[in-house]
């Protein structure tokens, strides 16, 4: 199998799981949120990655000590951005809505996540045919958030009483869009990380989760803190043991979310050299379509106006464009 479609269809398989690692979330009937979150965070951000580097990365984890912190740093320091996003994502959604917010944070995400590493590692190449093809896929895949975004606004008719709130909602959403995309930038900025695991003796294909357990411990910070802090506030430290449904949806959770994180991770050394951008876009894109599709198969569009399926059917069409264009640039 061409190793180009290998990483094609890895970074569609990620996004799609990615789509729907939420989907547990739904099923919790006695944890607050911030019960689940910490379990979620907890298993996607700590002990998985862990778990895979050391079944995967040989001299995991002395390999750390062989480099200064200063190679080390900047994917500790994009996860923490990141992990800043999850949280802010969840308050932007409270105050503008899911359509509107998704939107926003997705479309952000997907811009500097993929132009980025392709201006900062690949400046050479930005004249290049590739380069091209994947702005265009960039241009098209916000342009279909964008119509998803607005067929999901006029299904929710939201009411914003309070401009006030809405504007600091705006800001709020903006902020979580652009730190969204340090999730990538930390595995496009740890190639040091990932060429020393190389060099001890991980294969090509998995090195990149040496990178992973150095960008989730940043991201772990905020996400922990934020969950604590919402466990001392409401009393609910006691609810952990109130539920073993839960606490089980809450593994899964973080188990889908980390599968779909290191699918995608193994999909970037597949998609050539400008894997890191073009596999970002792929597995966001997948991402998006997999969460209105399974919208479309639950009926939450059924009682919707005409014009929004419109609305929202033209979405879908731009972004299946939109991942065919991306794929092309990775030829």
């Amino acid at each position: 199998m061409n190793s180009n479609f290998s990483g094609i269809v890895l970074a569609l398989v990620g996004g799609m799981l990615v789509g729907n690692c939420m989907l547990p979330l739904k099923k919790i009937r006695v944890w607050p949120w911030e019960c689940t979150w910490l379990v979620f965070s907890l298993v996607s951000l700590l002990f998985v990655p862990c778990l895979i580097a050391s079944l995967t990365i040989p001299e995991w984890p002395r390999l750390y000590t062989s480099l200064p912190m200063a190679r080390l740093f900047p994917s500790l320091l994009f996860g923490f951005g990141w992990g800043i996003a999850q949280v802010l994502f969840g308050i932007s959604v409270l105050r503008l809505g899911m359509a509107l917010a998704f939107t926003i944070i997705v479309g952000l995400g997907t811009v500097f996540g993929t132009l980025v590493p392709l201006v900062v590692l690949h400046r050479s190449e930005l004249g290049s045919g590739n380069s091209q093809i994947l702005i265009a896929g960039c241009g098209l895949m916000i342009l279909g958030v964008t119509l998803s975004g607005y067929a999901g606004k006029m299904r929710e008719q939201p009411q914003w009483g309070n401009t006030d709130r809405y504007l600091s909602g705006l800001g709020i959403a903006v902020l979580s869009g652009v730190l969204s995309s340090m999730l990538n930038l930390s595995l496009a900025f740890g190639t040091s990380i990932s060429q020393l695991a190389v060099d001890r003796g991980a294969d090509t294909s998995t090195a990149a989760f040496a990178v992973w357990p150095i960008a989730l411990a940043g991201g772990l910070v905020p996400n922990v803190v934020y969950a604590a802090y919402l466990l001392y506030k409401n009393r609910s430290w006691s609810r952990l043991l109130e539920s073993s449904q839960d606490a089980f949806l809450s593994l899964l959770m973080g188990l889908l979310w980390i599968g779909a994180v290191a699918i995608y991770g193994v999909s970037t050394r597949y998609l050539g050299r400008l894997g890191d951008s073009a596999g970002w876009a792929i597995y966001q894109i997948a991402m998006v379509l997999t969460a209105n599709l399974a919208g479309i198969l639950a009926g939450e569009w059924r009682s919707s106006t005409r014009r929004a399926r419109v609305a929202l059917c033209s979405g879908v069409l731009v972004l299946v464009l939109a991942t065919i264009t991306t794929a092309v640039s990775t030829r």
